[in-house]
């Protein structure tokens, strides 16, 4: 088992924008007023932990 298998990242939109980050087991929400501060956390998260940012599919 690779060790990012249980690492992700997310980055979510519900009223603000926010990034999800689990790692080592633990999940942390972060919240931002701008898409581009989310993003560009999410980003730096991701290639920290060495996995793709995801976005959860939006629900008709």
């Amino acid at each position: 088992m690779a060790p990012h298998e249980h690492h992700a990242v997310e980055i979510i939109w519900e009223a603000k924008w926010a990034v999800r980050v689990t790692a080592y087991g633990n999940t942390l929400t972060f919240s931002f007023e701008a898409e581009d501060y989310a993003r560009s956390y999410a980003d730096g998260q991701a290639f920290r932990l060495g996995v793709q940012v995801t976005e959860p599919k939006k629900s008709a």
